[in-house]
């Protein structure tokens, strides 16, 4: 019986089953990473979809830093310009709306 169990065909069909079986869980870990892991293609689509929605708001940020980049510079240059002061004087305090149009007539 010892023997039997020891000899070189059987020994090296066991070697062949476990070298088979170790390949295929080999072969599965990688194939089930790839179908659900980081570098498959649902969350790469998801990371596309974040960054276009990270550049739309950056877009935004981008022009509310130009209009108060704009107000700074007329801020700045309040001295020539009276009826700008009174405008975002008014708006600070209440008194007219963002949407609100003023018209001076000189």
């Amino acid at each position: 019986m010892i023997n039997l169990f020891y000899s070189k065909r059987n020994i090296g069909l066991i070697r062949n089953i476990f070298f088979r079986t170790c390949i295929f869980f080999i072969g599965a870990y990688f194939i089930f990473h790839f179908l659900n892991g980081n570098i498959s293609l649902t969350p790469l689509q998801d990371k596309k979809e974040l960054t276009q929605k990270n550049l739309i708001i950056l877009a935004k940020k981008e022009k509310e830093l130009e209009y108060k980049e704009l107000l700074i510079h007329k801020i700045n240059n309040v001295h020539d310009n009276l009826e700008l002061l009174d405008e975002l004087t008014r708006l600070k305090l209440g008194y007219s709306s963002q949407e609100e149009v003023v018209f001076s007539i000189k």
